[in-house]
């Protein structure tokens, strides 16, 4: 039975703790503030007073989900969306490798979590949509997992040609390729009770899949689906159908949009906070599709969408009459998805990490350009797992999992091994080198009054010594070490579970990285649990 506690370490952002403190300063940037329970009422009514196309939203929910063999909890979920009464909670995420950094599962189980308390609060329907973001080109982003191999952090990429261009909804898997990766993968990871039918099932996923896209519906479906999530892919060209309308509108007032999104930007500095959201005055915020590529556009004037480093050009009228008539040749970026987003959904809450919640701080004004209000930007759980041999472990060092999570951790695997011998090599060697230089100073000087010339040789015989002598501190310090090799490993499987290469955990290891070792009723048992939404982190103990 898991254990689950709040952690108590101190945020990187001072955005993202002003955020989870319901800072004044930060909040004049937001709608809505998540702190206050009763935002999710206000928003509700705020969006009954809007309407939306849902007919057409359930078809294409319908048809994606179902290629899928979507379980009849998501079927039921989506055909509540013909409701009126009914509201969305949503995030979203890049179709990675075996579900990308198990972040990506944390917004699934905050999207899941929060549906279901706010339809308790509210008394209305309340589905989880999870958005998966297909219409990005960004491959190398998903293209890898990583693994705890021999024991170093290692990076298992999978590479195909042909990626990198154009939209991930566009790129077909080379199953052959794919399988081979996936059995490396595995290997890296190595064999529990549990990996032969987990690698089973990810290779009959991969089977089943022409696209990344597919591949990443397929598992999310096969660890959620029965809990009722669904899911849309951002570049699925049946979607942009529903879309076109609204690119209109985003083309007609792209100037506003982008005009709006800097003047946020620059309130925000002169508030002390940095959101690394790149835009421009000259920011079209949409990109069009051209000769399997996707071509970020800028406008050069009113009449005239370019990039140049492209060598690309497109009129507005052209522009207009594509997303009238070929509606699935443009996409979306970070500012303008928020906004589709927003047209498409009645969203009651969208789920974000750190970094979306510090992008999506510069966007207020850009909602309003259409009059939309911006909804609840709720921070997503973010979870810490600690196995119980790790757990242990810690306790037995009189160390917690804050000091595994902080650098000082290094520190304290030094200072363990400070307490195993009882030789003072540090101050031996500066002994050392202290009486040496006095037992070679008679000799410089008579280096000197031979030959003014050998002053320069004395220098460098005294750095051989003196490197000698850092060799022979090295070779010391090495033997000490290896003698307790076994329990620095300990040290260092700690910290590469704990915060692998300096990074969180979540955002390197992969969903099947802990699937292979606690399978998938870890998922099962959060599930299960109510977290609260104060932006807190948490310790999950396995």
């Amino acid at each position: 039975m898991m254990r689950i506690e709040k952690l108590n370490l101190p945020e990187t952002s001072n955005l993202t703790a002003d955020y989870i403190s319901d800072n004044g300063t930060i909040g004049r940037f937001f709608d809505y503030s998540t702190q206050d329970m009763a935002c999710y009422q206000k928003r509700l009514e705020d969006l009954h007073k809007r309407s939306y196309n849902r007919e057409g939203l359930v078809d294409y929910l319908m048809a994606f989900n179902q290629q899928y063999e979507a379980s009849p909890k998501v079927i039921n979920n989506i055909q509540k969306l013909k409701d009126e009464r009914t509201v969305v909670v949503v995030g979203g995420q890049q179709a990675g490798l075996l579900t990308g950094p198990v972040y990506t599962i944390h917004k699934c189980l905050s999207i899941l979590q929060l549906a279901h308390q706010q339809e308790k609060a509210l008394g209305v329907p309340v589905v989880p949509v999870f958005w998966i973001a297909g219409e990005d080109h960004d491959y190398a982003e998903v293209n890898h997992v990583f693994a705890y191999h021999q024991e170093t952090v290692r990076k298992l990429a999978y590479h195909q040609k042909g990626t990198g261009l154009d939209s991930l909804s566009r790129i077909d898997i080379d199953k052959q390729r794919l399988n081979v990766w996936i059995e490396s993968v595995f290997q890296a990871y190595g064999e529990t009770s549990r990996t032969k039918a987990l690698l089973a099932q990810v290779k009959q996923d991969a089977e089943a899949s022409k696209t990344f896209i597919d591949f990443f519906a397929r598992q999310i479906h096969r660890l959620f689906g029965d809990s009722g999530l669904i899911l849309m892919d951002s570049g699925d060209p049946k979607l942009r159908h529903l879309e076109s309308g609204f690119f209109n509108q985003l083309i007609a007032e792209n100037e506003k949009i982008s005009g709006s999104v800097v003047t946020q930007l620059e309130a925000l500095r002169a508030s002390g906070y940095t959101v690394n959201l790149d835009q421009s005055l000259e920011s079209a915020n949409l990109f069009i599709h051209d000769q399997d590529e996707r071509i970020l556009l800028y406008r050069k004037d009113k009449q005239t969408f370019v990039n140049e480093n492209k060598g690309y050009q497109v009129s507005r009228a052209e522009l207009l009459d594509i997303a009238e008539t070929h509606p699935e040749r443009l996409s979306n970026n970070v500012v303008t998805r928020p906004l589709m987003q927003e047209f498409l959904l009645p969203t009651l809450a969208f789920i974000g990490g750190p970094g979306e919640i510090a992008y999506w701080s510069g966007l207020k004004e850009a909602f309003h350009v259409f009059d939309f209000k911006m909804p609840p930007v709720v921070l997503r759980h973010r979870l810490t797992m600690v196995d119980r041999k790790t757990e242990k472990w810690l306790k037995g060092k009189q160390l917690t999992v804050e000091d595994g999570l902080s650098e000082s951790f290094y520190k304290e695997k030094e200072a363990w091994l400070g307490r195993q011998h009882q030789w003072d090599v540090e101050g031996v060697v500066k002994t050392v080198k202290k009486e040496m230089a006095s037992a070679y100073t008679p000799l410089a000087a008579l280096a000197a009054e031979v030959d003014s010339e050998l002053e320069t040789l004395t220098q460098k015989n005294q750095e051989i010594i003196n490197n000698q002598i850092d060799y022979m501190k090295k070779t010391i310090e090495r033997r000490i070490r290896q003698a307790h090799s076994t329990e620095l490993r300990k040290f260092d499987r700690v910290k590469a579970c704990l915060l692998p290469d300096g990074s969180p955990q979540e955002r390197v290891w992969s969903t099947f990285y802990f699937l292979n070792y606690w399978g998938s009723e870890v998922i099962d048992e959060l599930l299960q649990t109510s977290l609260e939404f104060d932006g807190k982190p948490y310790i999950v103990y396995l």
